[in-house]
């Protein structure tokens, strides 16, 4: 978040307390960053919960902000809805409570919030709390940042969710766009570009009398360029690396690259 200094993770829990308790974020995201790469979840969870309880009972809405949006982006991710959206909502409601919602910080955490609506399939909520981020985002950041390449990646989806093809491309473009020109950019573009052919994909599914071979050559041609850019020398075989890894496997082989898709799960075993 944006100004929290070390002092911010401090904690008392009890006004009887002489002792605080400090809550190293730096620490306990590594601590998580290792139990994900080994699919320990169950210690993942018990983790965050242990932390958030502290926070709440220190009154250190700072923290549990910071905890809160882990939390959410992991229930996302183990596809518990009600749960995820419940975070989710007390971790926008902190980002105002706190008037972080003018910060960079405060509306990247509203763009995680969209993702769990996305990923649930509530596209307007999603498209709101995107909106939120891009008013803040344009304010505050270059048009060329890192972050705006990471909401336009996630509004598209969002747009194509609601059958708004043409602005989903335009955003697929702008990401695309700022990721070519970043040191390191490569995997967040192969995930554009697997997106991109999604996005064709889709739009000839809601006009299937049109031919394929309109849409088929631009899909097989982003299918390469992605594989290209998973396969540059130049990046790290890391946590994150395996992570995209398993999240691209299937999109190649649904398009019958299978030879691609058992590679990359390969690759993102740890």
């Amino acid at each position: 978040m944006d100004e929290i200094k070390k002092e911010d993770f401090v904690i008392k829990p009890c006004k009887s307390c002489s002792n605080p308790v400090t809550i190293d974020m730096d620490r306990i995201k590594r601590k998580l960053d290792v139990h994900f790469d080994k699919k320990e979840f169950d210690q993942a969870e018990r983790l965050i919960n242990y932390w958030i309880v502290e926070a709440k009972n220190g009154n250190n809405l700072r923290a549990e902000l910071e905890l809160q949006n882990e939390y959410m982006g992991f229930l996302r991710k183990m596809n518990r809805r009600t749960d995820a959206i419940s975070h989710a909502e007390r971790a926008a409601t902190l980002v105002r409570e706190l008037k972080l919602d003018r910060t960079v910080g405060g509306a990247t955490v509203f763009l995680n919030v969209a993702t769990v609506y996305k990923a649930f399939g509530n596209a307007n909520a999603a498209m709101s709390y995107f909106n939120k981020t891009k008013e803040v985002y344009d304010q505050n950041l270059k048009d060329d940042d890192k972050l705006f390449a990471g909401l336009y990646n996630n509004m598209a989806l969002a747009a194509v969710d609601m059958k708004q093809y043409d602005a989903a491309e335009n955003f697929y473009k702008k990401a695309i766009c700022i990721m070519k020109n970043i040191d390191g950019g490569e995997l967040d573009e192969a995930i554009s570009y697997l997106n991109y052919a999604d996005l064709l994909y889709a739009k000839y599914k809601s006009d299937v009398s049109e031919d394929y071979s309109k849409y088929g050559n631009k899909i097989e041609e982003f299918i390469k360029v992605a594989w290209d850019l998973l396969n540059k020398d130049t990046i790290p075989h890391d946590e994150y690396y395996r992570f995209v890894c398993d999240k691209c496997a299937s999109s190649f082989g649904f398009y019958g690259f299978f030879l691609y898709e058992k590679e990359l799960r390969k690759r993102a075993e740890p």
